[in-house]
């Protein structure tokens, strides 16, 4: 079997792999997204978003400026913080709130919290289209402070990669 080894920003690498004996083609592309509104994730090791072969995929987002402070400490606050990044990062592949499909929320517990952040949920989705949405209760979160992480799933089309 192959190896793949992610190559810079924009590249594109083409090569030939066994795939169950037969030889196959394959040609890769990867965009990495990591606006200057957000934190450099980078430098932790991680991308904000990726596009490869068609297929969009991101970091969960927190309540966190470019300046890697919290933002806010209370849910209303940090959920508008994070909807504000997803915004940030989805507008870098040229897709808005309607495009998202599905959306995964991480959330400190949601007997406490999960009110006011549906209430900023209503504000960002208005009369729709809604995603599919799914809500997990966590202990924790990577950062003491942050009370909720959102992960978006937005379809892309041939035009779009």
């Amino acid at each position: 079997m192959g190896e793949y080894r992610p190559t810079s920003a924009g590249r594109r690498t083409e090569g030939a792999v066994l795939c169950g004996g037969v030889t196959c083609d394959f040609t890769v592309s990867r965009r990495t997204i990591n606006p200057p509104e957000l934190k450099d994730a980078r430098s932790i090791g991680y991308n904000h978003g990726i596009v490869q072969d068609g297929t969009f995929y991101m970091a969960g987002q927190v309540a966190m400026d470019e300046h890697s402070e919290v933002v806010a400490h209370d849910i209303e606050g940090q959920a508008r913080k994070v909807w504000e990044n997803i915004g940030v990062l989805i507008g870098e592949i040229d897709k808005g709130y309607e495009d998202i499909a599905k959306v995964t929320t991480h959330i400190i517990d949601p007997a406490e919290h999960y009110d006011g952040y549906k209430e900023i949920y209503w504000e960002v989705f208005g009369d729709g289209p809604y995603p599919c949405h799914t809500v997990l209760g966590v202990e924790s979160l990577a950062h003491e402070a942050y009370l909720v992480e959102v992960e978006v799933a937005v379809p892309l089309s041939d035009a779009d990669s």
